[in-house]
């Protein structure tokens, strides 16, 4: 099955492609990079994918087993399409593996193009996936700059300022789990606090826009991939549901 339409093959990057989202995912073996490389495709576990699959891009985490060209990311390509299969359609050559018939996304790519600058992971943080931007991808000069809690933060609030509207960061609450609210949005009902998350996989605790009411005054969890594919259209949904003026 066919789960998006043909992109072109081939898209230099461009300054205007800011919010051109990406998912770096992680290779811990020559056999499947070289597949990437030079057959085109990467394999996702359906049961390990991560939440949302779409974006513009694949980069590629290449793990300690790849030695001195390892812990870090070398290379990104465009994605064409995905498809839903299995395992035994992709790899038919290997009939009886035991995952054979599970399934599994099959991402179609166009030519892999060389970061000037890889990316290393000097922080050490955990990688499974990781989705952020073109930019991002292009000017990080570490792993750990690539989560978009960050960039989503400063959109929205630059996204809340251009309305006049009354916003603080860092708020400190006394409620959830996070000492500070990443934004405070105030308005004729009261104060809205916005907690911005990574996107989220299966096995995260808290998901893209779950809202919550704390004791006194209401919080909401808001997905940092969200905010930067339509930061206008989450203020609008804020504003409808939240901070009626």
């Amino acid at each position: 099955m066919e789960l998006s339409p043909e992109r072109q093959p081939y898209r230099k990057p461009h300054p205007d492609d800011v919010w051109t989202p990406v998912l770096v995912a992680v290779v811990n073996n020559e056999s499947d990079f070289a597949r990437a490389r030079n057959e085109h495709w990467y394999r996702i576990p359906v049961r390990r994918a991560p939440a949302q699959i779409a974006a513009e891009y694949l980069a590629l985490y290449q793990t300690a087993a790849f030695g001195v060209q390892g812990q870090r990311i070398n290379c990104f390509a465009p994605i064409l399409r995905y498809h839903l299969t299995t395992r035994g359609e992709i790899l038919p050559n290997q009939p009886d593996h035991p995952r054979a018939q599970d399934a599994y996304f099959k991402l179609e790519l166009g030519e892999f193009q060389e970061l000037e600058r890889p990316i290393p992971s000097v922080r050490q943080r955990r990688i499974t996936f990781i989705y952020t931007t073109l930019q991002r991808l292009l000017s990080a000069a570490d792993v750990a700059d690539l989560w978009l809690r960050d960039t989503a933060r400063q959109k929205l609030y630059a996204a809340i300022r251009e309305r006049g509207l009354a916003v603080e960061c860092w708020y400190p609450v006394e409620m959830g789990d996070r000492p500070e609210a990443d934004l405070a949005l105030f308005g004729a009902h009261g104060r809205l606090a916005l907690y911005i998350d990574e996107p989220s996989w299966p096995d995260d605790d808290v998901g893209n826009g779950e809202a919550y009411s704390g004791p006194t005054s209401g919080a909401l969890h808001l997905g940092a991939f969200d905010i930067l594919r339509d930061a206008e259209g989450v203020l609008d949904r804020l504003m409808a549901e939240y901070l009626i003026r």
